[in-house]
């Protein structure tokens, strides 16, 4: 999970290619997939195979013409209509890198999709497994219980809608039981997301959580008997002139 402030970009990269999980917010001058996606992807020698963007809202879709441009031979796929694109809709299964992807929701392709039609995808390996979820709220998080509970279950959960208060209901946390839970947020952000009620709900669910606002960038390792997850402010604290900076621990 890419530290890209109010927004959402996602890498799932194995032996040198990448699936990219929306692509950051854009602003007149600038983008986040000019200044962090990119670089990384650069500094990594990670050529990406395929885009998704997983709702129509400009923190998730800001940067995908610039990520079109650097890879033009990657597939593109969304919950909504477009030029060039594949459809992410229920249904939908693909393999890639020996990893599953499995479309669980939206149902439909939508001229314009809101959060409630944020494409939500599975992702296994046959052991371990990740949801991605973009920004469901409750209203979706409902149906995707109703309609196939099970298939919901994985190990790490890429929490809906930063943290809102309008996500991650409890019946949903259930369903998924995840063992971490990550959040991509700007620090002292207007929208104060994640919200601690939030926050509260997975720590009493027994769900680790980790955010981009306290952690910075947030991977996942897996290998065949586990898998550990690091941030990167974590691993820079001994470094004492960061404390200097408000980049204080967090242990939740």
């Amino acid at each position: 999970m890419l530290d890209v402030g109010h927004g959402l970009s996602l890498l799932i990269e194995k032996n040198g290619r990448g699936v990219l999980f929306d692509t950051g917010n854009r602003w007149e001058g600038g983008s986040m997939a000019q200044r962090q996606i990119l670089p990384y992807l650069q500094w990594r020698n990670i050529a990406l195979d395929q885009i998704i963007v997983s709702h129509s809202h400009l923190d998730h879709h800001g940067g995908t013409e610039i990520m079109r441009a650097a890879f033009p031979n990657a597939s593109l796929r969304t919950s909504f209509a477009g030029k060039n694109t594949l459809p992410c809709i229920r249904g939908q299964q693909w393999r890639w890198q020996a990893l599953d992807f499995t479309v669980l929701w939206p149902p439909d392709i939508k001229d314009y999709a809101d959060n409630n039609a944020s494409c939500v995808i599975k992702v296994s390996d046959g052991k371990f497994s990740l949801l991605l979820s973009g920004d469901i709220e409750r209203q979706a998080e409902t149906a995707l219980i109703k309609q196939n509970r099970k298939a919901l279950e994985a190990n790490l959960l890429q929490v809906p809608h930063h943290g809102s208060r309008t996500s991650s209901i409890a019946p949903f946390l259930r369903a998924v039981n995840p063992e971490v839970a990550v959040a991509s947020a700007s620090r002292f952000n207007v929208w104060r997301l994640p919200a601690e009620k939030i926050k509260q709900r997975y720590r009493s669910s027994g769900i680790i959580w980790r955010d981009t606002a306290h952690s910075g960038q947030l991977g996942a390792f897996f290998f065949d008997n586990y898998w550990v997850i690091k941030g990167l402010r974590e691993q820079l604290m001994p470094r004492w002139y960061h404390q200097w900076f408000g980049v204080g621990g967090d242990n939740e």
